[in-house]
């Protein structure tokens, strides 16, 4: 069994993690389990988003969390310009200045080649449109995380178009465009893989050489050269083969990729250009039915790291209502706000917001409906037995 501590305390392992965290939020699993039998997971000391940005401060940062026996250790896809408080960590319109596209390749470790496979598409696809040297890769334990460098996108193009469109965007038209060629790996494998844009605003990622939170093996970094030799045994934390050229990359080099794909997709969580432009001369369709007409059942769930609930944008996309209303929830079960003010913010958007956002009136019945049974629970149930309903949605 391993050490957890004396491995996370290694001078190489301090040094690749705190290099990643460096500007992140950090969240960090520990062993220590909460009272439900849930492992702990900090991302605050006191009321102090955790943050660590050179090796001592990783160190300090262990030490101080050593009680609570730390093991996985994570940071948000967001680079802050400042990580002071509560409010900073949520502020992601304004305090974002970079973002680490990634996409998830949900596997298991059995269909270890099937997910190199996968991650070989998406190389070869971003290797087309001039984007190679800033790319890297993770084998987290259980799938591989594709990383293109944050730098990769430059600074003008993140103001032109703004941090979290440019940066989301480009991670959906990837994954719109090697979809097919995914089904045909699983096809040929017998795999079940799934590959996802984690670039919402919440997402935490494995920092490199981090132990995963229950499996005894490291989080290893790779170039693209590393693939086609890649092994599992890699991933031993007594030995792992780590590639710490995972640092590197082109400055812009990523510009002409973001820029069409801002143009295809249309920013964050929006529909695109055209659709848009539809969208502002025709009544909104209903998204909340099915081709027989019955409404489809929505299951409200937990958020384990809800976005900030100020400058939320509803218009023209339902599913974003609902989004703000499992993030309010989220934040009630989490302790960031008190059950009267999360009534409060509920009731007045279910009496305003909804009105105003161009849906059709079918979808502002299913909201407003959806809006009073979350304020039902706040009003008559316990914040554990809220949890407990999120979380149960989440898994079945």
């Amino acid at each position: 069994m391993i050490n957890e501590f004396s491995y996370l305390t290694r001078q190489e392992v301090l040094r690749e993690m705190s290099s990643f965290l460096a500007g992140r939020w950090i969240a960090v699993h520990c062993k220590r389990k909460m009272k439900d039998g849930r492992p702990l997971l900090v991302r605050y000391w006191k009321t102090v988003p955790l943050k660590a940005s050179s090796p001592a401060e990783l160190l300090a940062l262990i030490d101080r969390l050593r009680p609570l026996q730390p093991r996985a250790f994570y940071g948000t896809a967001n680079i802050y310009s400042r990580l002071e408080t509560r409010e900073d960590a949520l502020n992601y319109e304004e305090n974002v200045t970079k973002r680490t596209v990634t996409w998830d390749i949900d596997s298991m470790p059995e269909h270890w080649r099937a997910t190199v496979e996968v991650a070989r598409t998406i190389v070869d696809f971003l290797e087309k449109w001039g984007v190679s040297q800033s790319v890297w890769l993770k084998w987290s334990g259980r799938g591989m995380h594709v990383h293109i460098h944050e730098n990769a996108v430059s600074q003008s193009l993140l103001e032109k178009h703004g941090v979290m469109d440019v940066t989301w965007s480009l991670a959906q038209f990837v994954l719109e465009n090697i979809k097919e060629k995914v089904a045909q790996i699983n096809t040929m494998y017998g795999s079940k893989i799934k590959v996802e844009n984690l670039m919402d605003p919440q997402r935490v990622f494995t920092a490199p050489l981090s132990l995963h939170r229950s499996l005894d093996v490291a989080c290893i970094a790779l170039k693209p050269g590393d693939l086609d030799s890649f092994r599992p045994e890699w991933t031993n934390p007594d030995n792992p083969v780590h590639n710490r050229d995972w640092r590197i990359f082109v400055e812009g080099e990523a510009d002409t990729l973001a820029e069409e794909a801002v143009k295809r997709i249309g920013g964050y969580l929006k529909r695109s250009i055209k659709q848009q432009l539809v969208a502002e001369t025709v009544t909104a369709p209903p998204v909340f039915e099915n081709p027989s007409g019955l409404p489809l059942e929505i299951k409200l769930r937990f958020n384990e790291f809800p976005g900030s609930l100020k400058g939320r944008k509803l218009y023209l996309d339902p599913m974003k209502a609902v989004r703000l209303l499992e993030d309010v929830l989220s934040h009630y079960v989490l302790g960031n706000i008190s059950r009267e003010e999360a009534i409060s913010f509920l009731e007045a958007t279910r009496k305003v917001t909804l009105k105003a956002q161009g849906y059709s009136q079918r979808d502002v019945e299913i909201l407003e409906k959806l809006y009073e049974q979350a304020i039902y629970w706040l009003r008559n149930y316990s914040k554990e037995e809220i949890e407990r309903i999120l979380k149960n949605h989440k898994s079945g």
